[in-house]
């Protein structure tokens, strides 16, 4: 009888230990919210997602210059773009992802 408690028992330490291992992984890490000044061309809207395909420039402490497409939080904002035009924003990062707010048209270029 003693062998089967001691057999209970230890499957009952590795279902805990798994439960653990399982939640912990399964745990987010959210980063703080991080904003970016940032100035780009739009190349390619995507009406149906609402993103933008943008070629950025260099966005200092985050990203390289280059093409990439962005979310644009604010559907009123996306409709207001076009392709070609130049604009500024905030580029906003954390753990879930990127995305663009603030979107204007960037004058005097």
């Amino acid at each position: 009888m003693a062998e089967g408690v001691n057999i209970f028992m230890r499957f009952d330490q590795v279902v805990l230990a798994g439960i653990l291992l399982f939640t912990s992984a399964c745990a987010r890490k959210e980063t703080p919210l991080r904003q970016y000044p940032f100035r780009g061309t739009i190349v390619r809207l995507s009406k149906d997602t609402n993103l933008a395909s943008i070629r950025g420039e260099k966005v200092d402490g985050w990203m390289e210059a280059m093409t990439m497409e962005y979310p644009i939080e604010n559907p009123a904002e996306f409709r207001s773009l076009r392709k070609g035009e130049k604009i500024v924003a905030t580029v906003n990062v954390n753990s879930e992802g990127y995305w663009l707010t603030n979107v204007k048209e960037r004058s005097g270029d």
